[in-house]
């Protein structure tokens, strides 16, 4: 098929980057105000990430995080241009949802740079845009998404000091201030520390210059990034000395080196973000991808992959949904498995690889981007597949990107009209995450006397009765439908005591 293509005059590079960015801007942008925040959202919002005291200054503020300011500088952009408001999900997300749409063209260009071969460079981009946690997560405003960005620029730059050794300064240069400005954004950025040391590493080793030429460059690239970091993780790290409480526990919660190397949930959290085949896809086209580089005696990508896994492994007691970060040099080893097959095996097998891409891509559309069925919390069919049907028995912690609104803005009017309306301070109480509401909500949280119990239907929380039967002495008052006519949520006026007995 690429031989007819190029036996016609038509570039079949520009084709492929064609289709791979009109994937990731769907994927990314449809439907991108659709759903309420979730719990994790308002951390990229001053005052409004769980430490919400108006005795803080910004400053103040900015250093009790447990990550540097990037995202909630981008998060500010669009409150100040939406009247400083947090109020609108679309415009706080949509520059969260750029650097996303951007990252997937650097890490394209970035694996073209490193392997020499666009298809390779096109399979990696791909894989990575289709993935269904990096497509939650480039729906929603949150760091993973500047992290992304910044990193791959960096070790496309970083890359030179290997591939292009005569720019040597000013590559290690760019990669060093993008690879900084990435730690602002999480310190999870560290993780490409182990290619940016292959690359730097051969530029060590290269016998063209000489050391006091590399003891020079070196230098200059530690002046850079100590003066790019300095002015704020200095007195970051000297706040977190006379203030523990915000990131000690933290820390003690993710980092230890004591936990069983196989008992970690990632597998289930990454089927609930990729139901189908691509855990399978991974495994195997890994596989075959390491054996191909490792015949080939090209051993960086394999080394990276490695050397994620055992650190997240053997150093991350509870890793969240940061495995995301085996994903840059898995998909790299996938692609080159893609490459081996087609070329060696079958020509035919590019056929195959084109529908297990159209595939990856209907799933994250269905699931991520389609709003008539919300999964997790509703069935979905992928094409003809059932997706597995999830409960309060499946303790995810995480469910960060999919499709749910509960038009909890327009719940926070309601209340607040009836409290004006009767003169009241009627507190609420909920089935859903408290994060969530807290953020839309102006009144109390509270469950004692004289509250409504908001009933939401299919929650986050997985607690799917909404009618509250330990409460008593309460009666429906109000139901809001969602754009298909179901109700989604009850409101029951609660006057008295709650029933304590569950």
């Amino acid at each position: 098929m690429f031989k007819v293509l190029r036996q016609r005059g038509i570039h079949v590079e520009i084709i492929l980057i064609v289709l791979l960015l009109t994937a990731s801007f769907v994927l990314r942008f449809v439907n991108l105000g659709y759903s309420d925040y979730i719990s994790d959202e308002p951390g990229t919002f001053f005052y409004r990430g769980g430490k919400k005291d108006p005795g803080m200054s910004m400053w103040e503020f900015t250093l009790s995080q447990r990550k540097g300011p990037l995202q909630l500088l981008v998060g500010y952009i669009p409150y100040t241009l939406n009247g400083n408001s947090y109020g609108n999900e679309f415009a706080q997300r949509l520059p969260f949802a750029l650097f996303s749409f951007c990252a997937v063209y650097v890490f394209y260009a970035f694996v073209k740079k490193l392997s020499g071969n666009y298809l390779i460079a096109f399979f990696s981009a791909f894989l990575f845009s289709v993935n269904g946690l990096i497509v939650a997560y480039g729906r929603i405003a949150q760091y993973q998404n500047l992290n992304f960005f910044l990193s791959f620029a960096a070790l496309y730059f970083y890359v030179d000091l290997w591939k292009k050794p005569e720019n040597v300064v000013k590559s290690s240069l760019m990669g060093t201030i993008l690879l900084c400005l990435s730690l602002y954004a999480h310190w999870f950025a560290a993780f490409i520390l182990i290619p940016i040391a292959f690359f730097y590493g051969s530029f060590l080793l290269n016998r063209n210059y000489t050391l006091r030429y590399k003891l020079g460059v070196t230098l200059l690239n530690l002046i850079i990034g100590a003066g790019i970091l300095a002015p704020f993780y200095i007195p970051y790290f000297q706040y977190m000395q006379t203030h523990p409480e915000f990131n000690t526990d933290y820390a003690d919660k993710i980092l230890g080196f004591t936990n069983p190397f196989l008992k970690h949930g990632d597998a289930a959290q990454f089927n609930l973000y990729n139901p189908f085949l691509t855990l399978y896809l991974y495994t195997i086209g890994g596989l075959v991808g390491a054996v191909y580089l490792l015949k080939k005696k090209i051993y960086m990508p394999v080394v990276w992959f490695l050397l994620v896994l055992v650190l997240f492994k053997v150093a991350v007691s509870y890793s969240g949904l940061h495995f995301y970060n085996y994903f840059y040099p898995l998909v790299i080893l996938v692609s080159y498995g893609f490459y081996f097959l087609i070329k060696h095996l079958s020509r035919y097998f590019a056929l195959i690889v084109g529908l297990i891409f159209l595939f990856l891509f209907i799933q994250s559309y269905v699931i991520y981007v389609d709003h008539k069925k919300e999964y997790p919390f509703e069935q979905e069919k992928i094409l003809f597949l059932p997706t597995p049907k999830y409960g309060d028995e499946n303790n995810f912690r995480h469910k960060s990107g999919f499709t749910h609104s509960r038009k909890w803005a327009e719940i926070n009017k309601w209340v607040n009209d009836q409290n004006k309306l009767s003169n009241e301070k009627f507190g609420y109480y909920t089935n859903e995450y408290p994060q969530i509401a807290k953020y839309y909500m102006d009144t109390e949280f509270k469950s004692d006397a004289d509250f409504y119990a908001i009933g939401i239907k299919r929650p986050q929380t997985f607690a799917t009765d909404y009618s509250f039967p330990q409460i008593k002495n309460k009666h429906t008052v109000h139901e809001i439908e969602n754009e298909e006519g179901e109700t989604v949520v009850k409101i029951y006026r609660v006057a008295g005591s709650r029933d304590k007995k569950n």
